[in-house]
């Protein structure tokens, strides 16, 4: 036998192996997707048109329909299986968006229930949606069969029914107040009620609430956010609050921590429970969702709050989305702003929480220049299990941030004090931005 034939036989072997390796490899990717290409080769790709931190996330359109009315999608829930629903409670509808073209970002949208009473929470449990509305909740089957398990719950007035929670085998639905500012007896508004996936065995869990628009597990416990009236003006704050069973959180007496807004000779605000965190007046906290994933370096074990902002007020205070980072005992380190977020080598979009309320006013800039979210506002967010996040805000539109698998070395990217620093510390945290040189 001819030596070069002795010779080529492994390397024909070494090459069929490697045909394996890459034919493999093509069949993987194809099921995968287009999540593994590069953000910039994604046609869903939003490019400097939406500030965001894409060092950190691919900022994805899901859809931009501007024929949708302006309140557009007020609830957002992500199934197991990919689809992202979407409440529109002008409408009276539930939305379904798939995908259709096997890139793993929904992108087709039908109408999945409809002929609902202000559908405005959502939660996907065991195969089914519960959609909470008006005085109902609904339970919708995967075929679309619409199925009402409560239609009694107290509205009118006031606040819609707010935020839909499911743990444990029980709903928890975020109830509003009747009024912005006043006096009332009913114990089930601005309340927080439980009941069994039934709708039976109904209890109030928590009271004292303003517009507790969302509630959420985050570390097995219930969590929800408040926002203070307009005419309290800019002393009163907004509130992410921790829910106890049986709490009393002030309103309408008071808000925030302790400040007062009705006089009553029998009430003291030092017996309302203190929220857990404050942003400025104006910053209306409207949805929250907890983020479990470890998908890129300072995401793991957060929690994300959208601040819808207050059109009436000339600060811009809200239309923001952020990432809050909590220690062991569930005090709150810090937050960064998701979107709009302005890089710059020295000082990212993170302000330590020292207790007062967060008004982010550095970062006005990036609204005013018109690359920011206003004059639209976030209306809700929702967690896909593969760590995807979904905002929809007003005008129509729906995008998400998708983890770059490019993200490099976090210490080149963020060379300061933030949590997307491997060494990040949070007992050297500055005072202010003021000492962030």
């Amino acid at each position: 036998m001819p030596v070069f034939a002795l010779l080529s036989r492994p390397l024909m072997l070494t090459a069929l192996a490697l045909l394996v390796v890459l034919a493999i490899g093509a069949i993987l990717a194809r099921a995968q997707g287009a999540e593994q290409a590069p953000c910039a080769e994604r046609p869903t790709t939003i490019g400097s048109e939406l500030y965001a931190d894409n060092m950190r996330w691919c900022v994805e359109s899901v859809l931009h329909d501007r024929m949708i009315e302006p309140l557009s999608f007020t609830a957002l829930e992500a199934a197991p299986d990919g689809t992202l629903f979407a409440a529109r409670p002008l409408s009276g509808a539930v939305m379904a968006i798939r995908d259709t073209d096997g890139d793993q970002l929904p992108d087709a949208m039908e109408t999945f229930a409809e002929g609902l009473t202000l559908p405005n929470g959502l939660a996907y449990h065991d195969g089914d949606l519960y959609v909470a509305g008006g005085a109902h909740i609904y339970r919708i089957s995967p075929a679309g069969a619409v199925e009402t398990i409560v239609d009694d719950l107290p509205n009118g007035t006031g606040f819609w029914t707010g935020g839909l929670a499911i743990d444990g085998g029980r709903l928890y639905v975020a109830l509003g107040a009747p009024c912005s500012s006043c006096e009332f007896e009913e114990r089930e508004r601005g309340a927080i009620l439980s009941m069994n996936l039934e709708g039976d065995d109904r209890q109030i869990v928590a009271t004292g609430f303003r517009r507790p628009a969302d509630v959420a597990f985050y570390r097995d416990q219930l969590w929800t956010v408040d926002s203070a009236p307009y005419e309290a003006g800019r002393h009163a704050r907004d509130e992410l609050n921790r829910v106890a069973p049986g709490g009393w959180y002030g309103f309408p007496y008071c808000v925030g921590a302790g400040e007062r807004l009705i006089a009553a000779a029998d009430v003291d605000c030092a017996d309302s429970i203190t929220p857990v965190m404050l942003f400025g007046s104006g910053a209306v906290p409207i949805s929250l969702a907890a983020f479990p994933h470890d998908a890129l370096p300072g995401t793991e074990d957060t929690l994300i709050v959208v601040l819808s902002g207050e059109p009436r007020q000339i600060d811009f205070v809200g239309y923001k989305v952020i990432m809050i980072t909590f220690d062991e005992e569930n005090q709150p380190l810090g937050s960064t702003i998701l979107i709009p977020y302005r890089y710059n080598p020295l000082r990212q979009a993170y302000l330590p929480y020292r207790g007062e309320g967060l008004f982010w006013e550095r970062y006005i800039l990036v609204s005013e220049s018109g690359f920011g979210i206003y004059p639209q506002q976030p209306l809700a967010v929702a967690v896909a299990p593969r760590g995807w996040i979904y905002i929809s805000l007003t005008g129509g539109r729906i995008i998400a941030l998708r983890p770059r698998r490019d993200f490099g070395t976090p210490a080149h990217r963020y060379p300061v004090w933030t949590p997307m620093n491997p060494d990040f510390d949070p007992s050297a945290a500055p005072d202010s931005f003021d000492d962030w040189k």
